[in-house]
């Protein structure tokens, strides 16, 4: 009896080890596409004594099209493992790249770093709450020995979808974003 109950309680031990590496590979990889996001590069300007940066990913069409595929190849199967504030984040940071790219649809791709220089902070803001939801797991969650429930909503309420991405400055100062782009001028 007693060998039975250690035999059921290392099966146990081994099944939650497997479920906790897939869930701490998960939010790893939420973390490197944090990090990602945060990769600036100079424009080769200074405004008001700052180097104009923009992020890597959107120093072109090519670079932001290759950008969210690469973003949608490792979230996608990571979301099962996910905690569900960081499915959320993660969901969020989703939704504001198809605004962006629905919103730079017809846009030439030489326009793309100005308008990325513009939206610098929504990167840093949108990334760092991304990675610091998923550290919050480590923090809280990762020895917990429970798995999510499927079944909770893994998306923020629609109204605070709507109202945090009104607050973004892509949304926020559309309209200087797109004059810029009209304009030809580079300005942040």
């Amino acid at each position: 009896m007693n060998a039975w109950v250690m035999r059921d309680r290392d099966l146990n031990l081994k099944l939650w080890e497997r479920l906790l590496d897939h869930r701490i590979t998960a939010h790893e990889a939420v973390v490197g596409l944090a990090l990602r996001m945060r990769i600036m590069c100079p424009l080769g300007q200074v405004d008001r004594g700052e180097v104009v940066r923009a992020p890597q990913v959107m120093m072109s069409q090519e670079a932001f099209d290759n950008w969210l595929a690469e973003f949608a190849e490792q979230s996608v199967p990571a979301t099962t493992w996910l905690s569900t504030p960081v499915k959320r984040e993660l969901n969020f940071v989703q939704d504001y790249f198809v605004t962006l790219h629905t919103n730079l649809s017809g846009v030439p791709s030489e326009h793309f770093a100005k308008v990325g220089s513009f939206v610098r902070q929504d990167f840093i803001d949108l990334s760092s709450r991304l990675e610091k939801t998923a550290f919050e797991f480590f923090k809280r969650e990762a020895r917990e020995l429970r798995l999510n429930d499927l079944a909770e909503h893994h998306k923020y309420p629609r109204e605070e979808t709507d109202g945090r991405l009104q607050r973004t400055v892509l949304l926020s100062k559309w309209k200087e974003i797109r004059a810029l782009i009209q304009s030809g001028q580079a300005s942040t």
